[in-house]
């Protein structure tokens, strides 16, 4: 457990090295093409609700995502931190938002998700061709999908994110389909 604790560790400081220094013309066309892929999909298509994360130091970006989303006359919901404890709250325009919890622009008010349905886009620093994934340390998506197991869940990452192997916990929840500028990562 320490062991994988420490490896986790040197994974989040090598890729996000690794995304901070990404040439922001290479960060645009690959999110471009990521975004692309991912509303393409069956799941994205027919899900009526979008549970997305606001991209932050060098993530994939999300907003091409949550355009179609309005575009397609679907309701999309995002993050905000209380604490130790995440809920997402309806926008209906990026202008809703201001930085909270990390920096991270969230909403300002709203009254949270039932997620009760819907496709859950998560975020992660590094994931494996497995899907396992190393998220940020604080739990908060995987607490969030534990009491929302009816979500389907998707993530975003670079192709320089999806490594080999990363470690795993029993308590890690590890995205349906993970989407990359180059591949679809799936169950089966």
């Amino acid at each position: 457990m320490q062991k994988n604790m420490e490896t986790k560790k040197s994974i989040r400081q090598i890729i996000r090295k690794q995304r901070k220094e990404l040439d922001p013309i290479i960060w645009q066309s690959q999110t471009a093409e990521i975004c692309r892929k991912t509303c393409e999909l069956d799941v994205f298509r027919e899900a009526t609700d979008i549970y997305c994360y606001i991209d932050f130091g060098g993530e994939v970006g999300t907003r091409p995502l949550m355009l179609e989303a309005w575009k397609l006359g679907k309701t999309v919901w995002v993050p905000k931190v209380h604490g130790e404890t995440m809920d997402f709250y309806e926008i209906t325009s990026f202008d809703e938002l201001k930085p909270g919890a990390y920096g991270i622009l969230e909403p300002a008010a709203g009254i949270p998700a039932s997620a009760d349905d819907g496709l859950m886009i998560m975020p992660g620093v590094a994931f494996d061709t497995n899907r396992n994934r190393v998220g940020y340390g604080g739990g908060y998506y995987d607490r969030y999908l534990e009491s929302h197991p009816q979500l389907h869940t998707l993530a975003l990452a670079f192709d320089m994110q999806v490594l080999f192997e990363v470690p795993a916990e029993e308590q890690d929840i590890k995205p349906q389909l993970l989407v990359t500028e180059t591949n679809i990562y799936q169950e089966g």
